[in-house]
């Protein structure tokens, strides 16, 4: 997040991008389940919860950087709408 925004730093640290869990099924696959922590790892990125969770956090990074965009765009006078 490049503009200020009381949220910004704080979205910062949501999860950004894909999520993981496909590579780490592969992971846990390849190895074939023998380590306990990957293990835990697979259970809870596939729990309902968390992957909800996880997507709430990801659409709310996406719509604040929106806008802070849109808000930027406005303050230097090239209004989108």
């Amino acid at each position: 997040m490049d503009a200020p925004s009381p949220k910004a730093s704080w979205a910062a640290q949501l999860p950004g991008g894909p999520p993981l869990r496909e590579e780490l099924a592969r992971l846990v696959d390849s190895d074939g389940g023998n380590d306990p922590a990957e293990n835990g790892y697979f259970e809870i990125a596939n729990d309902p919860q968390f992957v909800a969770i996880e997507r709430a956090q990801r659409r709310f990074k996406a719509q604040l950087r929106r806008r802070l965009r849109h808000r930027r765009s406005k303050a230097n006078g090239r209004d989108p709408e």
